[in-house]
């Protein structure tokens, strides 16, 4: 495994224990084991700042940076992360799927991170699509092109649910003087939850037999409106279904925040 994703995650792992005033940490065991199998996970979670990746991650044991099965995958806009050969590098290296904004989902990002889910692997999405700082409680409509990640993948991988709270204090959107660095003394909340997978499965299994070969375009990166025209009507609204019942799933989870900001703060553990 490279250097990239452990000297990263130590990076987060130390913010968390020297620059936060006090973490709470729910579920972290139970998903520890869920990436020990041999099948995919695909984890969601809301988007609230721009340090949500990697900080969040720092409540992983260091030894998971060391096994790239075990770190995670996830989809970086092309403008913000590709932008030379040193960022090109930095965040390949990182685990990070270059995603053009406004290519529709047919683009090769989707079908790069299908393929990793069948192959076990996990892969992280922020299926907003952006930071959303206001009503943290409530979640924007998802982006599709997680509904259809899911669709094409051979085997379903086990969706997870993640809400975090507290990293919109610690770095906001926009940075601006004098915030350009993480501000240090901020409470931070992280839950992980239970398989969306009873909520999921039967919409995949409604989707594989009413589509038993992937529909696709014959040309991809195109806006979502040309690619609505050409498909079949009910797969938008599969997609649809599918996108809201995992963001209901999601903030079934972040309705428990409160209950675990009652707890003591958590030790971030080590190795």
């Amino acid at each position: 495994m490279g250097s990239v994703p452990f000297a990263v995650g130590a990076f987060s792992k130390l913010f968390l224990k020297a620059g936060c005033r006090s973490v709470r940490v729910d579920g972290l065991p139970q998903f520890l084991e869920r990436l020990k199998g041999d099948r995919g996970v695909l984890t969601v979670a809301n988007h609230i700042s721009v340090v949500d990746e990697p900080f969040m991650w720092g409540t992983l044991p260091l030894r998971t940076f060391l096994d790239s099965r075990r770190t995670r995958w996830t989809l970086g806009a092309s403008d913000v992360m590709f932008n030379g050969k040193l960022d090109r590098w930095f965040f390949e290296k990182g685990q990070v799927i270059e995603t053009f904004r406004g290519k529709g989902i047919y683009q090769k990002a989707i079908d790069e991170s299908s393929k990793k889910l069948d192959a076990g692997n996990w892969v992280h999405i922020f299926p907003e699509g952006r930071i959303k700082q206001e009503e943290l409680h409530s979640l924007r409509r998802f982006k599709w092109g997680i509904s259809r990640m899911l669709m094409e993948c051979e085997r379903v991988p086990l969706i997870l649910p993640v809400w975090i709270k507290g990293f919109q204090e610690v770095m906001d959107e926009p940075r601006v003087w004098p915030n350009y660095l993480p501000r240090r003394g901020k409470d931070v909340t992280i839950l992980f939850g239970e398989p969306l997978n009873p909520l999921i499965e039967p919409l995949l299994a409604a989707y594989k037999a009413r589509f038993p070969v992937p529909w696709r375009p014959g040309t991809y990166d195109r806006p979502v409106g040309q690619d609505l025209e050409d498909e079949p009507h009910e797969l938008a609204t599969m997609r649809s279904e599918m996108a809201e019942a995992m963001r209901q799933g999601l903030m079934e989870l972040g309705g428990r925040v409160g209950e675990v900001e009652k707890l003591p703060p958590s030790r971030i553990t080590g190795w």
